[in-house]
């Protein structure tokens, strides 16, 4: 005869004992499976934070397959402006297509010959998008005589026709993407090659000849 009391477990019947060992067994499983939903649901939500910060960074740098601006834009042969015409507008480069005529734009007298530039249409100044104003007279910036400049309406920086700043709070003069001549006449620019304004050389000895 024992002198200790028995448990109550011990004490109750062996159908109660079997059922309350399967009742804590679903609780412990129950247990199990909150602390796996809960393990699987952090693991879920770091792979999307990071998957969303990686898609950041890849758009930030273009290392994903770009579309628009940001990878070479072509421009057919029948599109391009004709020399000494107003720039054409590229809204898909976010760039203005160019074709000088001699001289024209030179307005500082670095000796450009003419030819096509692709200007990126962002002001230097704040980033402002600039148009073109084809009646702006030069004589308000002291260029009388000459009709047709990029003017920012932002805070006022004038650029000729081949993007040299010639007025306002801008840094330097607009800057330029690269631009090649293709076999049919039509030509690339790649938006993703752009060199500043303040670089050597100037702009109007950047333009390509083109006699398409």
């Amino acid at each position: 005869m024992t002198t200790g009391r028995m448990s109550q477990l011990e004490q109750a019947p062996p159908k109660v004992r079997s059922g309350r060992v399967e009742h804590a067994r679903q609780i412990e499983a129950r247990k199990v499976a909150r602390r796996s939903f809960l393990r699987v649901s952090v693991f879920a939500g770091l792979t999307l934070t990071v998957g969303a910060m990686l898609s950041g960074f890849l758009g930030f740098f273009n290392l994903r397959k770009p579309t628009g601006f940001g990878k070479p834009v072509t421009v057919p042969k029948s599109a391009i402006p004709a020399a000494g015409t107003d720039p054409m507008r590229v809204s898909e480069g976010k760039f203005w297509l160019a074709n000088l005529q001699g001289s024209q734009g030179d307005v500082l007298q670095v000796g450009g010959t003419g030819g096509l530039i692709a200007l990126y249409w962002k002001c230097p100044h704040l980033g402002c998008t600039v148009p073109w104003r084809s009646d702006f007279n030069g004589g308000t910036v002291n260029f009388p005589g000459i009709i047709g400049w990029f003017r920012c309406p932002c805070h006022g920086s004038t650029y000729s026709h081949a993007g040299v700043r010639v007025f306002g709070p801008a840094p330097r003069s607009m800057d330029t993407f690269l631009l090649t001549v293709n076999g049919d006449g039509s030509i690339t620019v790649n938006t993703r090659a752009i060199t500043s304004g303040a670089a050597q050389p100037p702009n109007p000895l950047r333009a390509i000849p083109y006699n398409g």
